[in-house]
């Protein structure tokens, strides 16, 4: 059985049964409420590129409950260097170039009532496309919409993050570099539309088609993730 915790209470999920339960925390005490207006504030503050001067390593471990269901562990957030923002209260996901400089960032909400779901610096995220694996492997490249499918993907082929369902076209012009192109969004209205329009663009100089799940990438386990890719059972991938 999976005991999981967030802001909102405990819930269980039996391997065998499916879902057996939720408790929740109750209501908010005035302490509660107070900090989550703080953090709804800060997070509405203009950003610049460079990380919250508060960044850590260091995860709460009652937030870190959002990348484990995404199926990201403890050595998979470090090298990935992803963080934490005890000023914003989200979780820090810092983008590098290939000369390890820092271009982009997104902070995502953990905590019940936050708004945005994401806050990010003021900079165009048209030309950023964050990586994952041995991309240097121009053979095939899987896109996704957010950076942990990516990095879940990331551990069994090449793997890229268009931050969102639609590629520009400075993303489209570095996937062009791979033989194929796999659109592997998540399965929403607007997941599906990025899809295909991707297809369309891809497809023009290079061969590209579309991935389909019933959830994102990042919710599946390893053994389904390398059955979709038609991977063999006994692949390995190695960055």
């Amino acid at each position: 059985m999976l005991v999981s915790h967030n802001d909102t209470g405990y819930s269980a999920y039996c391997f065998r049964c499916g879902p057996v339960g939720f408790n929740p925390h109750g209501y908010q005490s005035i302490a509660e409420i107070t900090r989550l207006k703080e953090l709804n504030a800060e997070a509405s503050v203009p950003q610049t590129k460079e990380l919250p001067n508060d960044f850590t390593l260091e995860i709460p471990v009652e937030k870190f409950t959002w990348l484990a269901k995404g199926g990201i562990s403890v050595a998979s957030a470090r090298d990935n260097h992803i963080g934490w923002s005890n000023r914003l209260g989200r979780i820090v996901m810092p983008i590098y170039d290939r000369g390890g400089t820092l271009v982009y960032w997104q902070a995502r909400a953990v905590t019940q009532g936050q708004s945005p779901k994401y806050t990010n610096p003021p900079v165009s995220k048209s030309e950023i496309l964050f990586t994952s694996g041995n991309t240097a492997d121009k053979g095939r490249v899987v896109v996704t919409e957010d950076i942990l499918s990516a990095i879940r993907v990331g551990e069994h082929c090449p793997a890229a993050c268009i931050l969102g369902t639609k590629v520009s076209d400075s993303q489209a012009a570095q996937l062009s570099t791979f033989d194929r192109v796999s659109f592997w969004l998540d399965p929403d209205a607007a997941g599906h539309t990025g899809a295909a329009a991707g297809k369309r663009t891809l497809g023009l100089v290079t061969r590209a088609d579309i991935i389909s799940s019933d959830v994102d990438p990042k919710c599946l386990s390893n053994r389904k993730m390398r059955e979709i890719l038609q991977l063999t059972p006994n692949h390995r991938y190695s960055t």
